[in-house]
């Protein structure tokens, strides 16, 4: 008895197409293509937008502007809590994308009345608090801490509170520790740019003395 071949009995439609097969792979290397692609644009646009801290900038926050809702929780015009404040930075294009988030706030890090630290972005994402030193750490105390803009102290938190200062003093030998940051790279705003932030009535000197 004659052997048939072990394919004889297949029709022909139910033969795989070489056009078929040569089709599915090309779709397979597009999408392929595609995630590397996609990846090597997230690694270049967070690459472009990574720091290694240099130093620290100490910012007060001051007041948020009439035209923008102050949140939940507010000391008069100053917001105390962190998405009225990433809000407004967001209206204020601030944001940045870094590995695969947006994050609007320009500081690194937010304290609280009440003595709460809030991270704002990355320690290693550039910031948007201060031109031409973004590669420093960027951290606000909520307040008005200057005598010409809160005279008063109505609107604002018109000093740094206690538990405000134990924070930043903690937080600022740590983040020295950590990146071996000297005494010479910490700022006021107020002393690489043309404003009054954070304040006169800002304990610098006192500050300086307690992170050494």
């Amino acid at each position: 008895m004659p052997i048939l071949p072990a394919n004889r009995g297949l029709s022909t439609a139910s033969r795989p197409k070489a056009q078929d097969l040569s089709s599915n792979a090309i779709a397979r290397l597009a999408i392929a293509g595609l995630l590397v692609a996609g990846f090597v644009i997230l690694w270049a646009i967070s690459y472009g937008n990574s720091i290694t801290p240099q130093g620290i900038v100490i910012h007060h926050s001051s007041v948020m502007p009439a035209i923008i809702p102050p949140g939940a929780q507010a000391y008069g015009r100053t917001p105390s809590d962190l998405g009225a404040w990433d809000e407004f930075h967001r209206i204020r294009g601030f944001g940045v994308f870094y590995w695969g988030h947006f994050y609007h706030l320009g500081y690194h890090y937010m304290i609280f009345p009440d003595g709460t630290v809030k991270p704002g972005r990355p320690e290693h994402c550039v910031g948007a608090h201060a031109k031409g030193f973004n590669s420093y750490l960027g951290i606000v105390l909520v307040g008005d801490f200057s005598s010409k803009s809160n005279p008063t102290g109505d609107e604002a938190l018109a000093r740094p509170t206690a538990e405000q200062m134990r924070a930043l003093v903690s937080l600022s030998r740590q983040l020295r520790h950590r990146y071996s940051i000297p005494m010479s790279h910490i700022f006021r705003h107020s002393d690489i740019a043309r404003t009054l932030c954070p304040g006169d009535r800002f304990p610098y000197g006192e500050f300086l003395r307690q992170i050494q």
